[in-house]
């Protein structure tokens, strides 16, 4: 093995999650994805509780007063770093100690790493990380044999010798790591139990991409139906948000306030004048959370998240894969095609004299994969869209006389359809630009809208299916069940706008209807539509990495 350049370093934890499964490895280790499970979270939360004191190790655990905590140490001739949950002493030799969360496996269980036989006191990753810590210390002049595993679930020690055949398994390791580095991201497991408790099987999609590629039938769900944490809002001019504790702190121009959990926000979403201080911007953005800043009239202007350090590798091939004009068009038909559809969808459900939009919608989607070029994809796109815009008044029964809509009007927008209309896909294209930045892709670099400066082109490709399915769904139930009158809005000629208390109410029908559960029509288990904006993101990377054979956004039945 050639020694690695000082950035170069394969981490003993990353050969952990090697042997546990390759893909996993480049996930983490290459693409820098990562999400919290239930089982990661409790796993944190008791290192830390078991850090203790300087140089100390708590009484609980089955070992004896650590020498070192929280250590780290690094070999070139290895090219590997690892970080040491501790370190003992006994009889002038050094005792690496790992404390795992879970429970120890089963008495007898072989393991063979490499074509190499390993004890069966502890699992195969688990004994390649430990044995990659023995031989860090020896390659820094210490002497070492044996390290120590403490599994909590089981509350079990285990001591684990170096012998030959580990040295040789953690070296085997370490090779097969740096190579699956330098390629392509590996297939995922089938039909695995590993994948059941594994962290990033919502990022991984293995009987997903399974599925797609012909491989099973009915997935598992990994995916949850719903985020556990919601977006906050801060719609008050003149409000300031900072940080006390482990919350958000919210005061409002008139003295009142609350506290938020910054566990329980995935997002904040700023308007006009709020300020939020600079330790409650870190302690988001730490955490995965992404900042929106909207004007007074609700436009999305910035955006504020941890530094694009994700997936670097699938951003190049992003821009590669737009770059090429028969790329481009083949992924906008896909994207135009389903539109029109769910177009159509709407108007299905909510016209009931519309036979001839629906006829007129039908034939034009028809027309979309014999598009030759993106103009003349605009030009059915087009077509729709005024189909589409003609029968939308239809859609709408208000109370007599509260709303006149002519057409599809923007900036501004001209009547108060539109200005709902506007109002949700600006809340849409915030919620696609973060899931986006999620998944590591460039939300600014599309393949159909135009690449303007400052415009989230790849955003607003990947929301145009889910305009009439989100957005215009909310207008037709908010004017259609009264939560919205004639009444919410400022009018002056030639421009409409919410008022501050209606725009609220809006808000509320939009974070109903996205985190509304519906039936993935190919995975066919539900999730809610802001989960589904993030699976159609990740979907088209897998697409650009190759390993999924066409993207086609996700058609409503």
């Amino acid at each position: 093995m050639t020694s690695p350049s000082e950035n170069q370093y394969l981490q003993a934890r990353g050969l952990n999650e090697y042997v546990y499964c390759p893909r996993l490895f480049h996930l983490m280790y290459v693409q820098g994805l990562f999400d919290d499970s239930a089982d990661t979270v409790e796993g944190a939360a008791q290192h830390r509780r078991g850090r203790g004191k300087a140089g100390e190790v708590p009484d609980e655990l089955p070992w004896p007063k650590a020498q070192l905590r929280q250590f780290t140490l690094s070999d070139s001739s290895l090219g590997v770093v690892a970080g040491f949950d501790a370190i003992t002493g006994e009889g002038g030799l050094l005792v690496p100690v790992e404390d795992k969360h879970g429970p120890a496996p089963p008495a007898g269980r072989q393991f063979v790493v490499g074509g190499h036989a390993l004890a069966d006191v502890a699992w195969d990753n688990d004994q390649v990380q430990l044995g990659a810590q023995m031989l860090l210390l020896r390659a820094n002049g210490h002497a070492c044999e044996q390290g120590r595993i403490y599994y909590r679930k089981t509350k079990s020690s285990v001591v684990l010798l170096l012998t030959d055949s580990l040295e040789w398994a953690v070296r085997w390791a370490l090779d097969e790591a740096a190579r699956v580095a330098e390629g392509p991201m590996p297939p995922p497991l089938f039909d695995s139990p590993k994948c059941v408790r594994c962290s990033l099987n919502a990022i991984c999609l293995p009987d997903e991409t399974h599925l797609l590629q012909g491989g099973i039938g009915e997935p598992r769900k990994f995916i949850p139906g719903r985020d556990d944490a919601g977006v906050l809002y801060v719609t008050t001019p003149g409000s300031r948000i900072g940080k006390t504790g482990e919350s958000l702190s919210i005061t409002l121009p008139d003295g009142g306030g609350d506290e938020i959990p910054l566990r329980e926000v995935a997002h904040l979403s700023l308007y006009g004048n709020s300020q939020i201080s600079t330790q409650a911007m870190l302690a988001l953005v730490r955490r995965g959370a992404s900042i929106a800043y909207h004007s007074p009239g609700g436009w999305l202007e910035a955006v504020t998240s941890a530094p694009l350090t994700k997936n670097v590798h699938l951003r190049a091939e992003q821009y590669l894969a737009f770059g090429r004009q028969e790329n481009r068009l083949h992924l906008a038909r896909g994207v135009v095609e389903v539109k029109i559809r769910n177009q159509r969808t709407i108007i299905r459900r909510n016209g009931k004299e519309c036979a001839a939009a629906l006829e007129s919608l039908k034939e034009l989607a028809g027309q979309v994969r014999e598009a030759d070029s993106q103009e003349r994809l605009r030009g059915i796109e087009g077509a729709a869209g005024r189909i589409y815009w003609q029968a939308f008044p239809a859609l709408l029964r208000p109370a007599a006389g509260q709303f006149v809509m002519n057409g599809r009007s923007r900036r501004p927008p001209k009547d108060a359809p539109n200005a709902m209309l506007s109002y949700g896909y600006t809340l849409l294209l915030r919620d696609f630009v973060v899931a986006i930045q999620g998944v590591g892709l460039d939300p600014f670099y599309g393949f159909y809208h135009a690449v303007e400066a400052g415009r989230p082109s790849l955003a607003l490709d990947l929301m145009e299916a889910f305009r009439p399915l989100v957005v215009d769904s909310v207008v037709i139930r908010a004017v259609n069940e009264g939560v919205i009158g004639g009444d919410d809005f400022l009018q002056v000629p030639g421009c409409s706008q919410l008022k501050a208390g209606p725009k609220k109410k809006f808000i509320e029908a939009y974070e109903r209807r996205v985190d509304e559960l519906v039936t993935h029509p190919v995975f066919e288990y539900r999730l809610s539509y802001r989960r589904i904006f993030h699976l159609e993101a990740r979907l088209l990377a897998r697409v650009l990495e190759g390993e999924l054979p066409e993207y086609r956004p996700l058609q409503t039945r």
